[in-house]
Formats: C-alpha cells, structure tokens, sequence
C-alpha cells in the first residue's frame, strides 16, 4: 500500500511538472508576440481612456465634449482624420490586451497564486478580457461598418437581468461589493505606488521617473473613484430593487457634473482619467510583461 502510495505520488508529480513545462513551452514560443499585443493593448487602452477624459474635461470647462465611456470614445474618434484606419489599430490593441488579460487569469504569469485573494485578482483578469474583447469587437465593427449599435446605459439591463435570476439581489449585492473592493484596492495601490512593483524604468532621469509615478497614483486614484461611484449605484440597485439605479462610467460621471461644485469635481475626475490613459501609455513602453514565467 505504501509502495502504491509513492508511485501514485511520484506520477502526479511527473504531471505537474510535464503540465508547467508545457505551460512555459506555449509562453515561451509566443512571448515575443504577446509580448508587443500586451504593449500595443495597454497603448489601445491608453487612447480610450484618454479620450474620455479629455471629452469629459471639456464639459467640466465649459468647452463642449460630452461625458461618455470607452464606446462612446470610440465612436468620436471615429470622426477625426484617419479615424478608420485608427480603429482598426485600437481593435488590434484592444483583443492583444483582451489576450493578455485571459493569460493573466489562466495561466497566472505573474504568480498570484491560488489563494483568495490571488483567485479574486485572476477572475477580474477574465472579466477585463471579456470586456475589452467586446470593445475591440465594437471597434472593429465601427472600423469595418462605420457604424455599431451601442446601447445607453446598458449597465442598467444588466441589472435588470440580474435582479430577474433567482437570489438576484443577492448577486448584484455581491458584485456592488466587489466593485467597492476593486476601488478601495485601486486607492490603496495609488497611495503607496504598489504599481511600481511592475514597471521597468530605464534610461529616464529622476526627475521623469517622480512625475510619471506621480502620473500613476493621479490616474489609477480617478478609476478607483468612478469604481466607488458605480459599486454604490449597484448597491444601491440591489437595496431598492431597481435596475434603472445602476450606472456606468458615462454615468459617473454625469452624476459627478450634477453634484454641488459638480464641475470641480467631474474636472479633477476628467483629469485624473486622461492621467491614467497616459499612464497606460507609460506601461505599454515600460511595464514588465512576464508571459514566459508561466508555470
């Protein structure tokens, strides 16, 4: 019996190790691959969000723009020269990060583990795989069509949907709790520059260094504000049972523009969002992209 024990434990080791050669085998292959999509995407991203900021801090100053979200940016850059072939290019980006994403989640290249909080890190990985799956689909379409179906405040049939399963409430209890953690996480992470763990600047001054940081914490600090703002709404919804309470970022940040010095704060909100998509800039040039560490 001890003897069949060891043997069923040396097998299981073999497969383990066959498993992580063959994990670090498909990385390895693909590494220099993925590697530029992973870059390309943090630049794709980088442009969307960007463009959210700039359209809504146009609105805080009184100079047009609109407040919107990652598709209605879409659809805006479509109007600039070459916006088609730009596009295209964001459709690329965007399904490179979206791959990235889903290699972040199941193969877990940068060792965040198994426990509870390594699986909740990993399954929001999946979940912004499949979101910016959708998004470069709805680039591509636009890119492709010039134009795409894009649903105002679709946040709110998804609720609905939600609020219609059984234990609904429950479940968008569960995930307004969620979004709450993914804020109070993304101000925890600015506040002590935690993202620097990630990055590989080189051949920079200081100087450059202290203000892209700087950039860093202003830009991850506004998505975790309008994550706070829309983990609330969906709380709310949960609370009183209502679909139409749910809201997304374009709806952030209007109820932002509709609060007592709404201006100053959909302003400092704007500014911090077109600071994080200049940070996504920064990591597509210098963030450590490990896909060959899978194991």
């Amino acid at each position: 019996m001890a003897d069949l024990k060891n043997v069923g434990q040396e097998v299981a080791s073999d497969l383990k190790r066959g498993a992580a050669r063959g994990a670090h085998a498909v990385t390895g292959r693909a590494a220099p691959t993925l590697d530029l999509l992973a870059r390309v995407g943090y630049a794709s991203k980088g442009v969307v969000y960007s463009t959210v900021g700039l359209l809504a801090l146009g609105v805080a100053l009184g100079r047009g723009g609109a407040t919107t979200d990652m598709q209605g940016a879409l659809l805006r850059l479509q109007d600039i020269p070459a916006g088609r072939p730009l596009l295209w290019l964001l459709a690329l980006g965007l399904l490179g990060y979206a791959l990235w994403q889903l290699i972040r989640a199941a193969l877990d290249p940068e060792r965040q583990g198994t426990g509870p909080k390594g699986l909740g890190k990993r399954a929001g990985y999946l979940l912004s795989a499949l979101a910016n799956l959708g998004l470069a689909v709805f680039s591509a379409r636009l890119a492709l069509l010039g134009y795409a179906s894009r649903q105002q405040n679709s946040e709110d049939q998804v609720a609905g949907t939600v609020l219609n399963l059984p234990a609904g409430r429950l479940l968008l209890l569960v995930a307004g709790l969620a979004l709450l953690g993914v804020a109070a996480n993304q101000l925890y992470v600015a506040y002590g520059a935690k993202f620097m763990k990630r990055m590989a600047f080189h051949d920079i001054s200081e100087r450059l260094c202290g203000l892209l940081v700087k950039i860093g914490q202003v830009g991850i600090t506004a998505r975790g504000l309008l994550m706070l703002v829309i983990g609330s709404f969906a709380l709310l919804a949960a609370w009183r049972d209502r679909a139409r309470e749910a809201v997304g970022v374009s709806e952030a940040l209007t109820w932002l523009r509709d609060q007592p010095a709404g201006n100053v704060l959909l302003g400092a909100v704007a500014l911090g969002t077109l600071c994080y998509g200049v940070w996504c800039g920064v990591q597509a040039l210098y963030r450590r992209i490990r896909v060959e560490d899978a194991a």
